[in-house]
């Protein structure tokens, strides 16, 4: 059964992660680099902004086979004052 809000998808997105902070005193963010998780970072922010709870701290694990333009941008991400960073390296081999 569908259920219809009248709100929109930004909003409604922002009220689930503040209700995350509130119930839960430790929040961070696992992130990869792609949309989905660079979405849910800056809804953190928002809301962690909101409710005086910064820096977000964020979990990048580098399994050292990342593109290299994933891994400057998270270089840039780490490196904003609302995050705190938490890079983990991870080599893994792959074999052919």
């Amino acid at each position: 059964m569908r259920v219809y809000l009248n709100q929109d998808v930004v909003s409604a997105s922002l009220e689930r992660v503040e209700r995350i902070y509130r119930e839960f005193d430790h929040v961070g963010v696992w992130f990869s680099g792609g949309k989905d998780s660079t979405c849910v970072l800056e809804l953190a922010i928002t809301v962690a902004r909101k409710l005086n709870r910064l820096p977000v701290p964020v979990y990048f694990i580098d399994q050292e086979i990342e593109w290299e333009h994933t891994v400057e941008y998270a270089r840039r991400v780490m490196t904003r004052p609302e995050v705190k960073p938490m890079w983990f390296q991870m080599p893994i081999q792959i074999f052919n």
